[in-house]
Formats: structure tokens, sequence, C-alpha cells
């Protein structure tokens, strides 16, 4: 008999990850609290790319390249 795990693989990417350990409701309201932050500073990336007269295509493909950097 196989045990199912309370989180899926496909998450692993996120800093910290550790498996078969539950999260805690302060730890969950900072993980979610983060993802917001991160995501009004790339939309606000986002607007000043395109008010400058970059096209959009490439506003997005630079702020994400910005945010998540490889390498």
């Amino acid at each position: 008999m196989s045990t199912i795990s309370i989180y899926d693989d496909a998450l692993d990417f996120l800093p910290g990850r550790v498996k078969n350990k539950r999260r805690g409701l302060l730890s969950t309201f900072r993980l979610i609290a983060e993802a917001m932050r991160e995501g009004h500073v790339a939309a606000r990336r986002y607007r000043e790319l395109t008010a400058h007269g970059m096209p959009h295509d490439k506003a997005a493909a630079q702020v994400f390249a910005e945010l998540y950097p490889t390498g």
C-alpha cells in the first residue's frame, strides 16, 4: 500500500520546501503576502515599461527575466 504525500512534487521549486511537513497558518499567510508583493512589483515594472513604449510581449518577458534570473 502506498502513501500519498500532502504536497505535489510540482511545487518543489519553492524555497525551503520540505516534504511531508505541515505548514503553519502564519507561515501560509506570510507566503501569500510575499507572493502578492511580488505580483505588485511585477505589475508596476510592467506598467513602467509599457508606458515608455515597450511592446507588451517584450515588457512581460523582461519583467519575468528581472524577477526570476536564470543561473
